[in-house]
């Protein structure tokens, strides 16, 4: 890993960034809103390990609006691999099924927010029970398909490979020098965030482009 300055990371991500896709800008508020979720972590003064799974259902809410299937929003112009057309979002298939199903679920009208009320609903053991096993399924096949992705911006978060986030790892391999966020079990595959990042970002929570409530972080990157 570079040793960069804490105060500096957010920039050195931003400024690596291709802005082919939104990855990067969904990473940071990703972490952002862990920071604001769990703020009392700080007081264990230990690096803060947060399973990929648990950023990926941030990303399931950030990215609910894109993949409307009547009004898709894609993420500019789309590549080619061997003549074939490919995804903009390697993930993009597995969220328009869960959100399609979700659809046929709750009938009625659409909102761009229903991810958020989709995660909430299903981080919650009684609320879990109110809703098919298919749906069920498909959101954890989402969760593994947005986890598959995350990899990507963690790994190019600055200048080369790992440069500044280290290898995602089970937490307990990683258990006897960080701190865990509530809910976060022995094999859950974990990014590891510096103590003083972790100090950054709450620092910086209330910035308006990570802010938690802001849903249109596309333009940012146009």
């Amino acid at each position: 890993m570079t040793l960069i300055a804490s105060d500096k990371v957010i920039s050195t991500i931003l400024k690596h960034d291709t802005k082919v896709t939104s990855y990067k800008i969904a990473l940071l508020r990703a972490i952002n809103d862990v920071v604001l979720t769990y703020p009392d972590l700080r007081t264990y003064q230990s690096d803060v390990a947060v399973p990929l799974k648990l950023l990926a259902e941030f990303w399931i809410a950030y990215y609910w609006p894109f993949v409307d299937s009547n009004d898709p929003i894609q993420q500019g112009q789309r590549a080619q691999r061997q003549g074939q057309i490919i995804n903009d979002m390697a993930f993009r298939p597995a969220l328009t099924e869960l959100r399609r199903q979700w659809e046929q679920v709750i009938g009625g009208l659409k909102n761009p927010a229903d991810g958020f009320l989709l995660i909430n609903e299903l981080r919650s053991p009684r609320k879990h029970q109110r809703y098919p096993q298919s749906l069920i399924d498909t959101y954890q096949q989402a969760i593994a398909a947005v986890t598959k992705t995350i990899e990507m911006p963690i790994r190019y978060a600055g200048p080369g490979h790992w440069s500044i986030f280290e290898k995602p790892q089970a937490y307990n391999q990683v258990v006897s020098r960080t701190v865990a966020v509530p809910g976060t079990r022995a094999k859950d595959r974990c990014l590891i965030i510096p103590l003083d990042l972790w100090a950054t970002f709450r620092q910086m929570s209330l910035c308006s482009h990570l802010a938690p409530g802001n849903l249109n972080f596309k333009p940012l990157l146009l």
